[in-house]
């Protein structure tokens, strides 16, 4: 007999809140499809307390408002794996995050498990326990399920209160349960972070365009966007980025123009709203042109955070932390342009809380050059050797 409830009823529903109501911590998933969609379909929704596990399922048109207060009041922590879409679903439909996140693929990392390790993974190497998989290309939006795949849903949050007890059991033993508490804090500020940041920024190929060309292509991008949200459908299927970027580089004058450009002929019925975008862009005043996307980096730049990239990597291993947790080289790099003192360099945030703990005085010390590097044993975990110059 199945230890979980399938909940597609209001009646079935009413337990499910009460339980939440009632437990502290509450493990969460969700299974959702956002390939088709201008923003991910929730498909459903999976949590598990000590006293049970309930499958809801979003599209049988339940009134989730209950559900989802509960799971976000104050005095709980939510244990969700890779958190970010979990986080993202909370803030649409509750308008607001859980307390405290626990996400175990960060724990993992932190207590030297590795980063980022899948469910089935973890599963295996901090509790010995085995799962079976399968249901990942599932198409969640498909009615009825099948028992095997309500089966395989329930499995994803069945242990994962288990799982944070482990985690935070070795954290602790490791000194590290702070560490923990900042991770999960820090992620769950770039899930926020990422939704009032201009995404317009990150189109490929943006670095390096001139200011007004960068104007032209914020416009393209707003059009889009809203295109895209009022048709409900990817940002990509309404103009792909490479041809946002040649657009913008081009800037037509005219439908004609914008028509004459290769691949542009699918977007006939577009075209004036287009040409009314890069209009616009090209009667800002300079004071309001976007700031370049390119920083005039000196050569030695790159050469200095890769030497810190490899020392970065022997202190993860001495400390048993996954190198992509304690430093990206994003990170490295803006700390060497704030050791040359580069125009808008800033105090990295690898140099605060528990990365500068172990990175801070090392990588200073070999910028500054205080101290050298050396092979010291082939066969250690952490071969290289951090000597006083």
């Amino acid at each position: 007999m199945a230890d979980w409830t399938y909940v597609d009823t209001p009646e079935a529903l009413a337990p499910a809140v009460d339980a939440l109501r009632a437990a502290t911590i509450i493990g969460f998933d969700t299974e959702f499809v956002g390939e088709s969609t201008y923003e991910p379909v929730l498909c459903l929704l999976q949590v598990a307390t000590e006293t049970g596990i309930w499958v809801i399922d979003p599209l049988s048109r339940l009134d989730l408002t209950a559900f989802w207060e509960a799971l976000t009041a104050p005095g709980r922590t939510v244990v969700a794996l890779a958190a970010r879409q979990e986080l993202l679903f909370c803030l649409r439909y509750a308008g607001r995050l859980p307390e405290t996140i626990f996400d175990p693929q960060i724990a993992a990392g932190l207590v030297g498990f590795g980063y980022p390790m899948s469910h089935t993974n973890m599963l295996l190497k901090v509790l010995d326990l085995r799962v079976h998989g399968g249901e990942t290309v599932t198409d969640w939006r498909k009615r009825p399920l099948t028992s095997k795949q309500l089966e395989y849903s329930a499995d994803d949050v069945r242990s994962l209160l288990t799982l944070r007890s482990a985690l935070l059991a070795s954290a602790e033993a490791l000194g590290r349960a702070e560490w923990l508490g900042a991770e999960c804090a820090r992620m769950t500020e770039r899930v926020i972070r990422s939704l009032t940041e201009e995404r317009w920024q990150r189109t490929p190929g943006a670095t390096g365009l001139p200011r007004r060309v960068l104007a032209v292509l914020r416009e393209l991008w707003a059009w889009r966007d809203e295109e895209a949200r009022r048709s409900d459908v990817p940002q990509r299927r309404v103009l792909g980025d490479d041809m946002m970027i040649e657009v913008a580089k081009r800037s037509p004058k005219t439908p004609e123009d914008l028509l004459a450009l290769r691949g542009m002929d699918r977007y006939r019925k577009s075209a004036r709203d287009l040409v009314e975008a890069v209009r616009r862009a090209l009667a800002l005043p300079d004071a309001h042109l976007p700031a370049l996307l390119r920083r005039d980096d000196p050569p030695q730049l790159s050469v200095l955070s890769s030497v810190l990239s490899v020392v970065a990597a022997g202190l993860a291993a001495d400390h048993k932390v996954d190198p992509a947790l304690l430093a990206t080289s994003g990170d490295l790099q803006d700390l060497v342009r704030w050791q040359l003192k580069l125009p808008g360099a800033e105090r990295p945030a690898i140099m605060d809380g528990w990365r500068g703990a172990i990175l801070g005085q090392p990588l200073l010390d070999l910028l500054n050059g205080k101290s050298v590097i050396r092979v010291h044993d082939v066969h250690a975990r952490n071969p290289l050797r951090i000597d006083t110059a």
